[in-house]
């Protein structure tokens, strides 16, 4: 640490710090407020969608966790902001309420994650009991960061610095990827057994890999807006990737941490917005097309020259009569379950 005296500038934070040290922490402070600005621009940009939520809907329990991720993502990107720029009195206490603040954005985006999948599931008790147990680890995971998590002012003046960063912080990030990715698997799953409906595992993987099953799944992953969550498992594993670099520094390797969870929550909103406006299926397979595959699909030579049968799934719509002069054969279903009543029938 530099001598106060020597300083051409001895009010400036940074200058008590070495010169590789403080211009890492000036970059991740410019990430932090690239990342406050565009997470405030996202809650601006559906300020109407969230009124509409609010008094146009009825507010039942997944509702209710949707604000509170909101607020508690919108929260930790604030302390985050506040204990890199702002002068703090007490940088012990802001660096607790810092990570508290991470473990509630983390569990209340991965109860959206929850409240999704075991809808999709629904009724099945296995899913809902399997992925309680990944939520409760994503939980305890998070939960031991507040604990040792410490700060420090910089020199003589009043902005904070990292003192002590825990060593679980690896534990802490692999716990939202394997839940975040199982949710994504099983969900697509979900998917692909409703699309290709085959009397074994190995046909429905014939037809899948044919080419006119892989087109249809893209297609209805799309629908059932899987993309979205496939993007917030993507940041989980960059940011598991700069953690594990050695050549970067311990101010390099957390610094995605911060926009990395603001991504994951804003993706998980946007799904949840889009089911409570009917633009995704609230179960994650109506409206969906089904291809038929033939129950002696295994005693042919050739399965792509047999004929595919597509359902596709329309709730608006009757039943309708099979045509056969065509080699397609439409029919409708309709779904009793649904986003919010799957969860609070669970």
């Amino acid at each position: 640490m530099a001598n106060a005296t020597e300083l051409p500038n001895p009010s400036t934070p940074l200058a008590f710090l070495p010169p590789a040290l403080a211009s890492q922490i000036e970059v991740w402070r410019y990430v932090i407020a690239g990342t406050l600005g565009a997470y405030v621009w996202d809650i601006g940009l559906n300020l109407g969608n969230d009124y509409a939520l609010l008094f146009k809907h009825r507010i039942r329990f997944p509702t209710i966790v949707y604000f509170l991720s909101r607020a508690f993502t919108l929260a930790f990107i604030l302390t985050c902001f506040i204990f890199a720029v702002a002068p703090v009195e007490n940088c012990n206490a802001l660096a607790l309420g810092r990570s508290i603040c991470i473990v509630l954005t983390q569990t209340s985006t991965a109860m959206l994650f929850f409240l999704r999948v075991t809808a999709v599931w629904y009724p099945s008790k296995i899913a809902y009991v399997i992925f309680s147990i990944l939520w409760l680890a994503v939980l305890g995971a998070g939960i031991t960061d507040p604990i040792v998590i410490r700060g420090a002012h910089i020199g003589p003046t009043e902005q904070c610095i990292d003192t002590v960063i825990p060593e679980s912080l690896e534990v802490t990030a692999i716990m939202p990827l394997i839940n975040d990715t199982a949710i994504f698997l099983a969900i697509s799953y979900r998917i692909l057994a409703h699309i290709i409906v085959a009397d074994s595992f190995m046909a429905r993987l014939r037809a899948f890999f044919g080419g006119t099953g892989l087109s249809t799944l893209s297609r209805a992953l799309l629908q059932s807006g899987q993309h979205f969550y496939l993007i917030a498992v993507a940041a989980h594993v960059i940011f598991l990737v700069v953690l594990k670099l050695p050549q970067l520094t311990p101010v390099y390797h957390g610094m995605l941490s911060t926009p990395g969870l603001a991504l994951v929550n804003a993706m998980a909103c946007l799904v949840f917005r889009r089911i409570k406006f009917g633009l995704i299926s609230s179960d994650g397979t109506s409206k969906l097309p089904t291809i038929i595959i033939p129950s002696d699909l295994h005693a042919t030579a050739n399965p792509r020259s047999l004929p595919l049968y597509f359902r596709r799934t329309d709730p608006t719509t009757s039943d309708l009569v099979g045509n056969t002069t065509f080699p397609l054969e439409v029919r409708v279903q309709k779904e009793a379950h649904g986003f919010e009543d799957g969860a609070d029938a669970e």
